[in-house]
């Protein structure tokens, strides 16, 4: 989410205040504020793309989402894009992705692309992924970037017995706290409105915040899996994620400098394609 400071700092004012007045509403009001979401653009370039594409609509608990599907090929691939973006950006991949060889899915998350809505969070986000496998069946990869990676760990932790044979995660966040950190510095929070938060966010979730992060993904993970991630990424600081995978020998690795995080290059794509076809 982008604000003016000033604007920012008002209401992490305001939420600090009420963190002491009236906890339970200022976690909730900081949580819906956490969850809100401002839907990124569609261009006339990408909806050509997506209108090559057939469209199912995956009716979810409390929202919906909605999959793409392009090809026609026996193996099957889920891409799943970040926070505030949309199925336009796997373009790319589609256009190099032999398609009688692969079927390719996309999802667009709640509040994103052409799904409904304008709120998202990361149990939401598992629902959808779990309801698109259930959908699809048997998967060859899942592809996710920035925010859909924590959840695709998530995910995998609810339920590791997922039917997917590889996954690859670009632009990491560390995991949950990573969030709850960047959204502090952003409002200037008070420790107590982030206690609050983490409380509401561990009623949402079905498990504690601090255990959905890389790194235990990582460790429990048996399928083949690669990480790519950029050194200059300012939204998920490789710093972190450079500290996770040396401890974790067995995962792929692909690590770029200067592509930031949104790792759009031809570098990239043929790293996935490859790791995909491997």
């Amino acid at each position: 989410m982008y604000m003016k400071p000033f604007i920012t700092k008002s209401i992490g004012f305001f939420l600090n205040l009420t963190a002491l007045v009236s906890p339970v509403w200022g976690a909730n009001f900081a949580f819906n504020l956490l969850c809100k979401v401002r839907r990124a653009g569609i261009s006339e370039k990408g909806r050509a793309f997506l209108k090559k594409a057939t469209q199912h609509t995956l009716v979810l608990e409390q929202a919906s989402a909605v999959l793409h599907k392009c090809g026609g090929g026996s193996k099957k691939i889920l891409f799943l894009h970040g926070w505030e973006s949309n199925s336009q950006r796997w373009l790319p991949y589609y256009t190099m992705l032999d398609k009688q060889k692969y079927t390719i899915y996309a999802l667009d998350a709640p509040g994103h692309g052409m799904s409904k809505g304008d709120k998202l969070n990361v149990e939401v986000f598992r629902q959808a992924i779990e309801a698109a496998l259930n959908h699809i069946g048997p998967v060859e990869a899942i592809i996710g970037h920035s925010l859909s990676t924590t959840a695709i760990g998530y995910c995998y932790k609810i339920n590791p017995a997922i039917d997917v044979k590889k996954f690859v995660l670009m632009g990491s966040a560390s995991g949950m706290d990573a969030v709850f950190s960047y959204f502090k510095e952003l409002l200037g929070l008070s420790k107590r409105s982030i206690t609050n938060l983490s409380q509401k966010v561990n009623t949402i979730l079905k498990l504690p915040h601090q255990e959905v992060n890389l790194s235990s993904f990582l460790e429990k993970v048996t399928q083949p899996t690669l990480v790519i991630h950029d050194k200059k990424d300012a939204v998920t600081p490789y710093a972190a994620i450079e500290n996770i995978l040396k401890s974790q020998p067995k995962i792929n690795t692909y690590i770029t400098s200067g592509l930031k995080h949104d790792l759009k290059s031809e570098e990239v794509y043929s790293a996935v394609i490859g790791f995909i076809d491997g």
